[in-house]
């Protein structure tokens, strides 16, 4: 059987993993927004509301989530370009993800002659804040590029014995 939680205001990596954990074998999500957004980072993406709600169900339930960057609302998704939000985005499409492995649509782009754009705090602190080098980073996040609060780029990584941001 598959148990299925409340995974509304989640991290979409952490919720993707903990639904892996308790047997969902089908895990999709899509951007919340009408910009139709393609993750390519799901430690950018929050959790703004679910298929399944709370329960036990059979493990070839389905379980599909609808998504947003971290830092945007999920009760006023951007609905333009406009903005300019990156957040670990490109292209169009959804995702999904079953049985453990991961598929994504969509193509990555580049802009400014290959170079890309990464959101200020992008990635926050479980209290909402921005990291800044030297900081603790979560095991989640490792690997994982965000700006502090200053615009300059930090990357989560082992250092010091122990996960933290760096430049």
């Amino acid at each position: 059987m598959a148990t299925v939680s409340d995974y509304t205001g989640w991290n979409l990596r952490k919720a993707l993993a903990d639904a892996r954990e308790h047997h969902v074998k089908s895990v999709s999500y899509a951007d919340a927004s009408r910009l139709g957004r393609s993750v390519l980072h799901t430690t950018n993406w929050k959790v703004c509301s679910q298929s399944r709600s709370t329960g036990t169900y059979s493990t070839a339930t389905k379980l599909a989530f609808k998504i947003v960057v971290a830092n945007e609302s999920c009760a006023h998704p951007p609905r333009s370009s406009s903005g300019g939000t990156s957040g670990g985005t490109s292209g169009s499409g959804a995702s999904s993800s079953s049985g453990g492995g991961s598929s994504s649509s969509g193509a990555s782009t580049s802009t400014g002659g290959g170079s890309t754009t990464t959101q200020v705090c992008s990635i926050r602190s479980n209290a909402g804040n921005c990291y800044h080098a030297g900081q603790f980073c979560r095991n989640a996040d490792v690997g994982a590029t965000t700006t502090d609060a200053a615009g300059r780029r930090i990357t989560c990584g082992y250092q010091a014995n122990a996960n933290r941001w760096h430049y």
